[in-house]
């Protein structure tokens, strides 16, 4: 039922994420987190199923991907996985719930302001040191970098796909990282191989709805789902 569910998960969630670029990673992670799964093992099988879910967005658009802001972040974050990794350890799952509950609703709600305004090549270098580091930490970094994507110089193919290029090659660093302490992911095939089949036939139903449905009342409705979700994380350490 567990697996089943995680499924339908991956393909709604990477659905939301091909239709307005963002949401999708985390709103699974924090469905995969209200499960009784130890967050420190959610959060690798999470990143390797969104490889896959961002590397077929990627694929979908790539004539749409940006490739200087790309190489700005990519280089950046390269080595940062590392110091995440070492605030991981030990962590109480509890208390990173509580956390990631927080960055939900941090992504979901605040204001980013100021960010159109600075250089290019400068927000990106800070995306990639935030996604670096709190990639491994938090698991979804997606709507952390978002804002970063916000800049005129975006059509919205063009966010939708370099963004995706962006997670994809963060995603690949968490793995890494994740592998050099240990982490086996192929114990995890039976959920890594069904969930990443359904993410991609949810990207290009989400490519397919692109232009389709109203943006504006996709994003309330996300914004409000993520908000509950979220809540429920940081409350359920006292709800026991």
């Amino acid at each position: 039922m567990e697996l089943a569910l995680f499924i339908l998960f991956a393909y709604l969630t990477a659905t939301l994420s091909g239709f307005i670029g963002m949401a999708g990673g985390t709103m699974l992670l924090a469905l995969m987190l209200m499960t009784d799964w130890d967050p420190t093992i959610i959060v690798p099988v999470h990143a390797g199923v969104q490889l896959i879910s961002n590397s077929t967005r990627v694929y979908a658009h790539l004539s749409q991907v940006r490739w200087k802001p790309f190489g700005i972040l990519a280089a950046c974050a390269a080595p940062f996985p590392l110091l995440g990794l070492w605030l991981l350890e030990g962590a109480d799952p509890q208390k990173l719930r509580m956390v990631m509950g927080l960055v939900i609703l941090y992504a979901a709600w605040v204001p980013k302001w100021g960010l159109r305004k600075l250089p290019e090549s400068l927000a990106f270098g800070l995306a990639g040191i935030m996604g670096g580091i709190l990639g491994v930490v938090v698991g979804a970094v997606g709507p952390l970098i978002a804002p970063f994507f916000l800049s005129g110089a975006f059509v919205k193919r063009q966010i939708i796909a370099t963004k995706a290029m962006c997670q994809t090659y963060l995603h690949i660093l968490k793995i890494l990282a994740f592998t050099t302490v240990g982490f086996a992911f192929l114990d995890y095939l039976e959920l890594l191989v069904p969930m990443g089949l359904a993410s991609i036939a949810g990207t290009y139903t989400g490519k397919w709805l692109l232009g389709k449905i109203s943006e504006e009342k996709f994003i309330y409705g996300y914004k409000a789902m993520l908000t509950l979700l979220a809540l429920r994380l940081i409350a359920r350490p006292f709800l026991g």
